[in-house]
């Protein structure tokens, strides 16, 4: 069995600058098959640059018949697709199975229009991949695995859902050794627990976790965090639970246990989490535990739309929370959501006020991508008002940003009342308001690892010269950008003069 990561083109020129995180689905199927003394190999898009050449080596070390299980999320279907094609026309014999987040979301749509893919797994795969494997080896078809979807004749057959992983403690070890040769993965992070009991419309972990919050023990991470600070190197770990703070029993064990580690003296450590779930106590707990940064989910400041997006925290709570954080010393990022349903240039405005006046360090202006398996996505299809290019290919959450000057923004919703072209200079005037600022930019330039949460010049000087060649295209694309939305100001749909005089008198700010 060869597993294939696939990546998309979201990134555009940023992609040299952006963390290459493990493909960790894969690793624990991986991890699922090594206890099995089963037989596997992969290939990661991210990293290797022709996915194809690198299969056909690893073909003629794979008994026949020969399995690629592809993983994809949605913003790199496209991806998934063409070397799924692609593998099938070279080996016709082969099997292709597809899993992940875009095809557990979309398991029909996905075998209607990959027409080279022969199963689809939806769900988490661990307590099924050693099945798989040995019933597709021994030329058996996956007719009565749970989780599989699949085609007889014209008609498509979905089988019992999967199970889940109820205990993650009973996983085997995450695999780094299978990742440790290649050089390019940023091996600063690590997933401590499964899933989010909340139930935000725009978010799909529930797609597969189904809202089920799983986390790890106290030493089984601990031995990661061990084997990331002595394999590794990493001196700043990022935890990339999807909601880290959904249990706080928990914490307090983990930072019991990593104070009781000397390999882990003197690390630190960053994590994402809810404004409503923060509490001093045990905050205080963690910052002395070494827990220094922590990215918030603010989406947006009018009450009303977080209500509408499943998000039922009031304007006070995230201030109240934030100013907790800052006291105790941690460094505050947040992330922003626009294009909302019912969203206003009002309350747009009102969002970049807010980073302003409590003075986050770091802030992110996306747009929001009604991904399949939301419930965002199932009411605005129902309303036809979901503009979906071929295999997703705009569905990207920093659309404005990311993409080339030259290529055109295609946001997959809008609400009400909003073109592409005033949405684009609106979020660009967003980011010129929060970072063309004193204090913002001599951080930018004081501080190395200021931005390294979303963006990476590099751990060494010869990996900061390599990038420069990148980062003068970078910021000339950039450049441009800014140049347009100066420009917009003569345009109905663009950025008004008097809130562009407006945001320059407050540079010093």
């Amino acid at each position: 069995m060869i597993f294939i990561n696939t990546a998309g083109d979201t990134t555009g020129l940023f992609k040299p600058f952006f963390p290459i995180t493990i493909p960790y689905g894969i690793g624990y199927l991986m991890a699922m098959l090594r206890k099995e003394n089963l037989s596997f190999s992969f290939v990661d898009q991210q990293v290797c640059k022709n996915v194809i050449n690198e299969v056909k080596k690893l073909v003629e070390e794979n008994s026949s018949p020969t399995v690629f299980a592809i993983s994809t999320l949605t913003e790199s279907f496209s991806s998934a697709r063409k070397i799924s094609d692609e593998l099938k026309a070279l080996y016709p014999q082969s099997i292709v199975i597809m899993g992940g987040l875009h095809p557990t979301s979309m398991p029909v749509e996905v075998l209607k229009s990959v027409k080279s893919c022969d199963y689809v797994f939806a769900g988490e795969g661990e307590t099924e991949i050693a099945n798989i494997y040995l019933k597709l080896k021994s030329g058996q078809d996956l007719s009565d695995v749970k989780g599989v979807v699949y085609r007889v004749g014209d008609e498509i057959i979905t089988n019992e859902t999967s199970k889940m992983v109820k205990d993650i403690n009973f996983l085997p070890p995450f695999p780094y050794d299978l990742f440790a040769s290649y050089k390019r993965y940023n091996h600063g992070h690590i997933i401590s627990s499964r899933g989010c009991p909340y139930n935000c419309t725009f978010c799909c972990v529930k797609a597969v976790g189904r809202r089920l919050y799983r986390y790890k023990s106290a030493e089984t991470t601990v031995k990661e965090l061990e084997l990331l600070v002595t394999e590794f190197g990493q001196k700043e770990i990022a935890f990339f639970d999807d909601n880290f703070l959904a249990n706080n029993n928990r914490i307090y064990d983990l930072c019991a246990e990593i104070r009781k580690s000397s390999i882990l003296k003197g690390i630190t450590y960053s994590f994402q989490a809810r404004t409503r779930d923060m509490n001093e106590n045990l905050l205080v707990e963690m910052f002395d535990t070494g827990f220094k940064a922590v990215f918030f989910g603010i989406e947006t400041v009018s009450e009303k739309l977080l209500r509408d997006i499943g998000k039922d925290e009031s304007i006070l709570e995230i201030e109240n929370a934030i100013k907790l954080a800052q006291k105790i010393g941690y460094k505050v990022m947040a992330n922003f959501l626009f294009c909302l349903p019912s969203e206003t240039k009002d309350v747009r405005n009102q969002c970049v006020d807010f980073t302003i006046k409590n003075k986050l360090d770091l802030a992110k202006f996306n747009n929001v991508v009604p991904y399949p398996g939301t419930v965002m996505y199932d009411q605005i299809l129902a309303e036809n008002k979901l503009l979906i290019l071929p295999d997703y290919i705009n569905f990207n959450s920093q659309e404005v940003l990311v993409r080339p000057i030259w290529k055109k923004a295609n946001f997959p919703y809008l609400p009400e009342d909003s073109t592409a072209y005033g949405m684009k200079q609106k979020i660009l005037f967003a980011y010129f308001r929060y970072y063309f600022r004193w204090k913002i930019i001599l951080k930018i330039f004081t501080q190395r690892t200021w931005g390294d949460a979303i963006f990476s010049y590099g751990s060494s000087s010869l990996e900061v010269l390599k990038k420069t060649p990148s980062f003068i295209l970078l910021l000339t694309d950039i450049s441009f950008k800014f140049g347009l939305m100066f420009l917009s100001v003569f345009s109905k749909k663009g950025v008004r003069i008097k809130d562009l005089l407006k945001s320059i008198s407050g540079f010093f700010k």
